[in-house]
């Protein structure tokens, strides 16, 4: 399953589009059920047939059965970071959380091996992100829209957008007098990190606010009907719908996150509220991208940071579980079609030829992308570190 070394074949991704449903889903109640398990592991949910051979999923996923035999799914996936930070951090970055090493997250290292267009940010985090530049430094931390566009409406962000009153002379004269303060900043240098990436934040953050590209890329109204109206007006749908258009406009790493997928308590209620926006959102993002011509060079991914208890609850909940979790990835080379990984007849974890974990999804992320995992960067105390040393590039997710 694993490649000693990279595979040879041609990678095709330059972009990535990372839907993080933020919290956990249960994977018993959503793409890994399981038939005739006992009332206190049972899901709510019916079973329903996929387009992928030999898959049901959860019935609220109606539109995403229909799609699913475009994207891998990788069940089984297992890790031991059963807290929210902890669990994010290994997702973002392909590394497990170490007190000695902060790694970066996937869309800082891309930033960094494949820029892009100086008038677009390369990161962006639709709406906000914990998602971090780690020792990269925060030259390479994500943009943040800290909204998400509605159908019909105007959809302003701000460091993009010109504060009313504020005219393009004006910001070239305010530019230039902070690139002279800058100059005598740095003859008293006290902290020449910070400096370093203030003044790559400027420098972008003038880039951006003066671009006519850069306003046209986050213009959601300027999609065609034909595009918009796949999108559903819910917060997921929307998001990802501004997600395919910075992609194509030449943005780098975007990735789209809807919360409230920790179901301590009401597990199917809190369900039957996220699984439709994930079911429109996905199938309609899958569907534009292939429609734009964008899927070769988009890789598709999208998951948790672990999945939930199979055992339910006093609360009907199910708690933090992350020897069993799933991911689903499209595009970007990925051949479509398959099952990889499985958890057992329980869902309780991987099966005994299951052996799959995030640093292993890391280094197939990166190896889509033309990244090499083993690369060698320095933390700000000089260390050297691979970019995800004990990560596996799945080899069959390639074909």
């Amino acid at each position: 399953r694993f490649a000693d070394a990279a595979p040879t074949h041609k990678t095709t991704a330059d972009s990535v589009l990372f839907l993080n449903l933020a919290g956990g889903p249960a994977h018993l109640d959503t793409l890994d059920m399981k038939d005739n398990l006992p009332a206190e592991t049972r899901s709510e949910f019916q079973a329903i047939s996929s387009k992928l051979p030999g898959l049901k999923i959860c019935e609220h996923l109606p539109k995403l059965a229909t799609v699913i035999d475009h994207f891998t799914l990788i069940r089984g996936i297992s890790h031991t970071s059963g807290d929210h930070p902890q669990g994010q951090a290994y997702i973002a970055s392909g590394n497990r959380p170490n007190p000695a090493v902060k790694y970066p997250s996937y869309g800082s290292v891309i930033m960094k091996e494949l820029p892009g267009d100086p008038d677009l940010p390369p990161y962006v985090a639709i709406p906000q992100t914990e998602w971090s530049a780690g020792y990269m430094g925060d030259a390479f931390a994500p943009f943040k829209t800290n909204a998400v566009p509605r159908p019909g409406q105007p959809f302003s962000v701000r460091g993009i957008s010109p504060a009313k009153g504020l005219t393009v002379d004006k910001i070239d004269r305010r530019e230039k007098l902070l690139k002279d303060l800058d100059t005598r900043m740095r003859e008293v240098d006290t902290n020449s990190q910070l400096l370093e990436a203030l003044d790559t934040f400027g420098q972008r953050a003038f880039s951006m606010i003066t671009s006519s590209r850069t306003q046209q890329a986050f213009d959601v109204n300027a999609e065609p009907e034909s595009i918009r109206k796949l999108f559903a007006a819910d917060e997921v749908s929307q998001s990802l719908l501004l997600g395919v258009r910075l992609l194509e406009s030449g943005c780098r790493f975007v990735t789209v996150t809807s919360q409230g997928w920790d179901t301590h308590l009401d597990n199917f209620t809190g369900h039957k509220k996220l699984l439709p926006p994930l079911d429109a959102g996905l199938t309609a993002a899958m569907t534009a991208l292939k429609e734009k011509g964008l899927l070769d060079r988009t890789l598709v991914v999208a998951m948790g940071e672990f999945g939930r208890t199979p055992k339910i609850n006093q609360n009907m909940g199910r708690d933090h579980y992350p020897r069993a979790n799933w991911c689903l990835m499209a595009g970007g080379g990925v051949q479509p079609g398959q099952l990889i990984g499985a958890t057992d007849a329980n869902g309780s974890g991987p099966t005994e030829d299951t052996d799959i974990h995030p640093d292993d999804l890391g280094a197939s992320i990166f190896h889509a992308l033309g990244i090499d995992h083993h690369k060698e960067y320095y933390t700000k105390t000089g260390r050297p570190v691979s970019l995800i040393p004990n990560g596996r590039v799945i080899k069959s997710l390639f074909g």
